[in-house]
């Protein structure tokens, strides 16, 4: 069975005409659009709801978020019902990423080791990732083996912080500060 992704939430009607304003979980919410073996679910938030496979018709920018026009939402009230659902794909239907690149969900788990003086510490594993304005954030939790019991969030800064990215050993090397 292929892995099911959150890959939008509905945050509440837009309009007269059925339109939902949408928060993509997704770095290019256009590919959505078209695409085929979409379900709304209902989201963690809701007590209930029926799922049902949908398809996004439409998407744009909206201020600072999104709108969506999604297949067989023609009116404002069957899109305030949708308030809390979640638009979910199997992960096969993410488009296949070029080398050095990665999906979030890919890096949660990974072993963060860092150089030092003294060699390669282990710092412990990688929880989440946020979303900065300036760039995305690494937090990263302390496992068993790790040098100490500190929760550090470590710059995504390829290159320059980040140094390396080994999927097959399930491990990432920073260059990042050991005493913070």
């Amino acid at each position: 069975m292929t892995e099911s992704l959150v890959l939008a939430e509905v945050l509440g009607a837009h309009g007269i005409k059925g339109w939902v304003k949408v928060r993509p979980l997704v770095e290019d919410p256009t590919f959505l659009v078209g695409l085929q073996g979409l379900v709304l679910l209902p989201g963690s938030k809701m007590r209930s709801g029926a799922s049902r496979d949908v398809k996004v018709i439409s998407l744009r920018p909206q201020g600072r978020g999104w709108v969506a026009q999604l297949s067989g939402v023609e009116d404002r009230t069957l899109a305030e019902g949708l308030k809390g659902m979640e638009l979910r794909g199997a992960a096969d239907l993410l488009p296949e990423l070029e080398d050095g690149d990665f999906y979030w969900r890919d890096l949660e788990g990974l072993r963060v080791w860092c150089e030092s003086s003294d060699g390669l510490c282990l710092l412990g594993e990688i929880d989440y990732l946020l979303e900065t304005g300036a760039n995305d954030v690494l937090v990263v939790r302390p496992c068993e083996g790790s040098m100490d019991d500190k929760e550090r969030l470590i710059p995504w800064l390829v290159d320059d912080v980040v140094r390396e990215v080994d999927m097959q050993a399930g491990t990432v090397r920073v260059s990042w500060y050991t005493d913070v």
